[in-house]
């Protein structure tokens, strides 16, 4: 996922297509030939509708999930809920699975960068200083080569050999990490019949860069739609580009959002931060299924309530039609069950109406069984007068009036 230390990408790994060295042989045209430049046929629009609408079929009076990987199952006796949507790993349990991507980069460990120079060497991409792969994670073995998603080959070797035979296996939804309209890796340029072309300034921020983004993810949107499937993006917003964040997630059909209001005990957002990624949370939240990807303190069954407050609260404020919730901690092992505690699914019923600002800069929201509020500021306290009624906190106590939030915290308010 996005510059963790835990990436993703080895959280599980999926086969690699047979047929690897064969799709690095074949031509543009050849490329073409096997099918992933026709228009969307009828059948293919109906498969990603049929899954679609099994995305919409969520229920709105509870929480539904979304576990993230094959390796990290949810255990929701605890929390009660529902699995809807697993990020990277097979369907189950009547949800919608999906396959694994890390985006820009070959997934074929074997093909590291010693190969791409004897084999590829115009499709690896390098830092400015023009001789060290600009790889976005390394591992204790290694990274996976970073490519040039800028070369029309390389864009058809990663559909072609990763995605479109799982396309056509079945599997209906493409899951694709690491997306950003910043530059993370630090990418700079290639060799080109050994000469150096400049592609980006190698900086953070980078117009060049973005475009280049936004131009890959619509071109493999189109190859993934025209073979019945969706795309799933793990997108980065930047909060200085706030236009551009929101073209990058209007161009997939699922937002993953990771780190979306908490990253492990380093920060819960806050300020201007909070306040764009609620808005675009919302936003996306209320056209498409949007994945609430929260990095808790702790594994989520030792999270404190406050800290569960806190994730589900900002979840319930932006939930749409069709939102998951997900939680899990970077210092976990690799391997392990997730025991959701209950506070991260409490009985409020279902949304009334959209999410409305408060005094003192936060936001609440009414559901048929109770009240969710939250203040995002980092230095100040919130009250919050809540109308006449018999009212309790989330562990059942009796409130009476108001309720007092610290910096950085929620609070669920459920109908006696």
């Amino acid at each position: 996922m996005l510059s963790l230390p835990s990436n993703l990408a080895e959280m599980w790994r999926v086969a690699v297509a047979a047929a690897v060295g064969t799709a690095l042989a074949l031509s543009c045209v050849a490329c073409d030939a096997r099918g992933n430049g026709a228009g969307q046929n009828p059948s293919n629009a109906s498969s990603a509708a049929a899954v679609l609408r099994q995305l919409a079929a969520e229920p709105q009076d509870s929480v539904t999930f979304a576990q993230i990987t094959p390796k990290r199952p949810l255990d929701l006796s605890r929390s009660g809920g529902r699995l809807g949507f697993v990020w990277g790993g097979p369907a189950g349990r009547g949800a919608v699975g999906s396959y694994y991507y890390p985006q820009d980069r070959d997934f074929d460990r074997s093909h590291d960068a010693e190969w791409y120079k004897a084999n590829r060497p115009d499709w690896m991409v390098y830092k400015c200083d023009r001789s060290s792969p600009a790889p976005l994670f390394t591992y204790n073995w290694g990274y996976y080569v970073p490519l040039d998603t800028t070369n029309p080959a390389v864009r058809q070797y990663i559909f072609n050999t990763y995605m479109l035979p799982q396309l056509r296996s079945g599997v209906r939804v493409i899951a694709l990490d690491n997306v950003s309209l910043r530059n993370g890796g630090q990418r700079c340029g290639v060799f080109r019949n050994g000469q150096w072309v400049q592609l980006f300034s190698g900086e953070g921020r980078d117009p060049a860069y973005t475009a280049a983004e936004l131009d890959w993810i619509a071109w493999l949107a189109r190859q993934i739609h025209a073979n019945g499937g969706l795309l799933a993006l793990n997108a980065r917003i930047d909060p200085k580009d706030e236009a551009n964040s929101r073209k990058l997630i209007s161009l997939g059909d699922i937002w993953l959002n990771e780190a979306a209001f908490t990253h492990d005990c380093e920060w819960r957002a806050s300020g201007a931060d909070w306040q764009m990624k609620m808005k675009l949370s919302q936003w996306a939240a209320a056209r498409m299924p949007w994945v609430s990807l929260d990095k808790t303190c702790a594994s989520p069954e030792r999270m404190t309530e406050d800290e569960a407050q806190w994730v589900v609260g900002n979840f319930l404020l932006a939930r749409g039609p069709q939102s998951y919730l997900g939680a899990f901690h970077d210092g976990d092992p690799p391997r392990i069950v997730l025991r959701y505690p209950r506070w991260l699914n409490p009985p409020v019923g279902s949304p009334v109406g959209a999410a409305f600002a408060i005094p003192g800069g936060g936001m609440a929201r009414r559901f048929t069984r109770g009240i969710v509020v939250v203040n995002p500021e980092a230095a100040s306290r919130l009250s919050y007068t809540f109308p006449p009624g018999n009212w309790s906190n989330i562990d059942g106590g009796p409130l009476s009036g108001s309720v007092e939030l610290g910096p950085t915290s929620a609070a669920v308010i459920l109908a006696r």
